[in-house]
């Protein structure tokens, strides 16, 4: 597992950092960057998400289940389905990272609402300009590795493994930001034709979770909680703008902050799960842009 995480890290790494047209490495790994859309493959293609940005458009296939996301007319809506054109010979792929006598709740497709806590603008005179709009700032996570570790058979466990997390943050005002001199400061957008801006921000996550399994209607059924820390490691992102019909978008390290720690919690039943996340480290690298510590709070839709 540890060669694999090193691999999957290197190879993403090293298609950020070099910005290549593809970059591959053997069949764990394979993404391909555009102009127009961004194609990620996991795992022998097991997992496929494009990222079309003349769309606003995300669609995810995970096995033989599929997700789209679509960004319209002020909406976004999100459509789920199961694929019967995708043959996916290892039906028990997930499995085979998972302890027999324990199953936790890690892999699986998230949805959330991400926001600022803790909020200092000290440094600037522009006040809160990282302001967002709340109910479009959308968290999407794809957790596509599962280990567990049984501590007491069938009901206490320690869950690890990795996820690809894309924090979208949609700005509630006509602004983007730009690193000017290595410091953040806000960019004013003309109001007219204006219709959207936002940051967004991926990363690899790595989380050492504490699982309880508690049975219900006459075991039946479980209700599990679970607690923990998450790590991440930011492996890119990009601004975009969308005004007078047109699009633009730019690619940078924003400042933000190469490696995310957050305590996590969550509870649920058989595999719908509410989870929340706080981050114990800033957005933005300290003293150059404005403290903020981002947190999460959504839902777990599937688990695979």
């Amino acid at each position: 597992m540890k060669t694999r995480v090193l691999t999957i890290l290197f190879a993403l790494f090293v298609s950020v950092v070099y910005a290549q047209e593809t970059t591959k490495v053997g069949k764990l790994v394979e993404v391909k960057e555009g102009s127009e859309r961004t194609e990620v493959a996991l795992l022998n293609n097991r997992i496929h998400i494009e990222d079309n940005y003349g769309t606003d458009t995300t669609h995810i296939r995970v096995g033989k289940r599929s997700v789209e996301i679509v960004e319209e007319g002020g909406k976004t809506n999100i459509n789920m389905q199961r694929d019967r054109f995708f043959d996916d010979d290892d039906k028990d792929w997930g499995d085979s990272w998972r302890r027999k006598n324990f199953n936790g709740h890690w892999a699986g497709f998230e949805l959330g609402v991400n926001g600022f806590f803790n909020t200092d603008y000290s440094a600037y005179t522009e006040g809160d300009f990282m302001d967002l709009n709340q109910a479009k700032s959308i968290e999407v996570n794809f957790n596509f590795l599962e280990y567990n570790i049984a501590l007491s058979p069938d009901r206490i466990g320690l869950v690890t493994g990795m996820g690809w997390s894309i924090n979208n943050y949609r700005f509630d005002n006509p602004l983007t930001i730009e690193k000017q001199d290595g410091i953040i400061v806000p960019v004013p957008i003309e109001k007219e034709g204006f219709d959207k801006s936002k940051l967004t921000a991926s990363y690899l996550t790595v989380p050492l979770l504490l699982e309880f399994q508690i049975p219900v209607n006459g075991g039946s059924n479980e209700v599990f909680v679970s607690g923990g820390v998450v790590g991440a490691l930011n492996i890119g992102s990009h601004t975009k703008i969308k005004a007078n019909s047109s699009k633009s978008k730019d690619h940078g390290s924003f400042a933000i902050n190469p490696f995310k720690y957050s305590v996590v919690g969550r509870i649920g039943l058989k595999d719908i799960s509410l989870f929340a996340s706080y981050g114990l480290s800033t957005f933005f690298k300290d003293d150059k842009g404005p403290e903020l510590y981002p947190f999460t709070i959504g839902i777990s839709l599937l688990n695979f």
